[in-house]
């Protein structure tokens, strides 16, 4: 009879335990679309100008990376040291912001990576499990999940 109560009490003890730590967890990646490396593909320019003035409607984009986790993204692109920034979503859009680094010369490299200033905000859309667009002001970003 003891022996039933304590196994008993150890079970309720356990469940109890289980419970709680199942319940507290929070998800690692919360959005499973977005949290993911991604490939820049293109930069379109909506007005037919990139950021220096010049006419050019599309650019194809070779070793740009993004990389979203949680609420940072990552940039990695040759000849620009790694951008971690932060990230904040609005329903279906998000806003990229690099301010935390506080150096106005990192604007001009963050153009080469189709962001128009150190706070841009796109339109998120994935046409497919595989591809992301971000759809700013003045450009359109394609993405391929590496």
């Amino acid at each position: 009879m003891k022996n039933r109560n304590i196994i008993s009490l150890m079970t309720l003890l356990l469940a109890t335990v289980s419970a709680v730590g199942l319940s507290s967890c929070e998800k690692a990646f919360p959005n499973d679309r977005l949290d993911f490396y991604w490939r820049l593909d293109k930069i379109e320019y909506r007005d037919g100008m990139d950021f220096s003035g010049n006419p050019c409607q599309s650019v194809d984009i070779d070793n740009i990376m993004f990389g979203f986790a949680r609420h940072i993204v990552l940039i990695e692109a040759p000849g620009l040291a790694q951008q971690h920034g932060v990230t904040t979503e609005f329903g279906d859009s998000i806003r990229l912001d690099y301010s935390v680094y506080n150096n106005p010369g990192l604007v001009n490299q963050l153009q080469k990576c189709g962001l128009d200033s150190i706070v841009s905000t796109f339109k998120l859309e994935f046409p497919d499990r595989q591809h992301m667009v971000l759809s700013g002001k003045k450009t359109i970003l394609s993405f391929r999940k590496w």
